[in-house]
């Protein structure tokens, strides 16, 4: 597909004005371009209204009427750069990237220097794994505007899954030498920090961010979330209260306050978060697992029960949903299903198996049930439960920023 070949065949004398708009509008972030300011041009009035309502329209996700305005647009301007951008965007926000780098190949055919051609076209590949060509795309924008914080982050990114972290956090430290309060290298830089266990390092850049940028949501939920990973569940309360101050609907944040609560032994309190966060989010795993937990240490074992049997018939956390059910059974004494659930927890945890083989070591004694549940209790309460749910890969992205929640 090449229509955009036919689009900049004949010249106009319309075509410099599309251009100087394009200049112009490079600083705007309607698509994250960060290109030189410019200044001084005389912008048409209709083409800076029509993509200014091409934006608007993308904005608002009605992508077919966004598509309309900016075909429009390239039948009155076909060098406009921008719009072919905002074609690409819509195709690549379908899934449609093929066509997406189609339409930023045009962008670029028309100037080779436009950064957010670059940068989108560097995302799509990304997204289609092809890291090299990811890479090409992110570097050639840092060689036009060594400055752009997105491109350093992007190639930061792409060298962090790839298990480089040095080279991760070199790219990092360059974007903090442009704008030293680019948020996201500093969480980038922390996320990194911690994944290298370089715990304190983390909590430093992290207090960095809180401090300056209080009002961030994410950076709020990050330092939260570590203090929650490391066990620090009292200091971890204020910043998950502070970040359901600014997003009262975040199911993530209400799990994390109560698994906070949870970790001080503030049963009742977690209960209600954890709760909270279900009416959020129906389907939310960890939040399920976080009020059977509260449920059982409040001694409401019909309750945990309950929801317990629920689980089973589902697809997620099984292994855990049948260790709970063993250690219930066991309080009530119903040594024969426990030993079921447990057995079953076993088949269910491959992954917890492998770290904890004396799983597969337990005998059955033939005529005493009580003594092999209780065997199999000793051994599944030496494993954290948090651990499990890692494990099952419970705590995965379950919010809607992205970010997986431990525990």
């Amino acid at each position: 597909m090449s229509r955009w070949n036919m689009k900049v065949k004949e010249q106009s004398s319309e075509l410099a004005l599309g251009q100087h708009y394009e200049q112009h509008i490079r600083q705007r972030p309607m698509h994250n371009e960060g290109g030189q300011p410019r200044s001084g041009i005389d912008v048409p009035k209709d083409l800076k209204e029509a993509m200014e309502g091409a934006r608007e329209l993308m904005k608002a996700k009605r992508l077919d009427e966004a598509l309309k305005a900016y075909e429009a647009i390239l039948e009155r301007y076909p060098e406009a750069a921008l719009a072919y951008v905002g074609i690409g965007n819509i195709h690549a926000s379908r899934g449609e990237y093929d066509d997406a780098l189609e339409y930023y190949s045009g962008a670029l055919h028309i100037r080779k220097n436009l950064s957010p051609a670059l940068i989108m076209s560097g995302n799509v590949y990304f997204k289609q794994g092809s890291l090299d060509k990811a890479l090409e795309k992110y570097k050639e924008a840092l060689e036009i505007n060594p400055g752009l914080g997105v491109a350093q982050l992007s190639i930061s990114r792409i060298y962090a899954n790839s298990g480089k972290l040095n080279e991760a956090i070199d790219c990092l430290n360059a974007a903090l030498k442009h704008n030293p309060q680019l948020e996201e290298a500093r969480l980038a830089l922390a996320g990194i920090y911690q994944r290298m266990g370089k715990n304190d390092a983390a909590l430093k850049e992290l207090t960095g961010v809180v401090a300056s940028r209080p009002d961030s949501l994410q950076a709020q939920f990050q330092y939260a979330k570590m203090l929650v990973s490391l066990g620090e569940f009292k200091q971890a309360i204020d910043p998950c209260k502070k970040a359901i101050i600014i997003k009262p609907e975040g199911a993530f944040l209400h799990c994390l306050l109560g698994r906070a609560y949870y970790g001080i032994g503030e049963y009742e309190l977690a209960l209600s978060e954890y709760k909270k966060a279900l009416e959020i989010n129906a389907d939310m795993q960890i939040a399920k697992i976080g009020i059977i937990r509260s449920n059982m240490e409040r001694g409401n074992l019909v309750d945990a029960k309950k929801m317990l049997i629920g689980m089973t018939k589902g697809a997620q956390n099984l292994g855990l949903a049948h260790r709970l059910l063993g250690d219930i059974l066991i309080k009530e004494g119903a040594y024969p299903d426990a030993v079921a659930e447990f057995q079953a927890a076993v088949l269910h945890s491959k992954g917890l198996v492998e770290m904890h083989p004396d799983l597969l070591k337990i005998q059955f004694i033939d005529g005493n049930d009580r003594a092999t549940a209780e065997a199999y209790y000793r051994v599944f309460a030496q494993i954290d439960i948090d651990s499990m749910i890692l494990l099952e890969r419970g705590s995965a992205v379950e919010s809607s920023n992205g970010e997986g929640y431990i525990g």
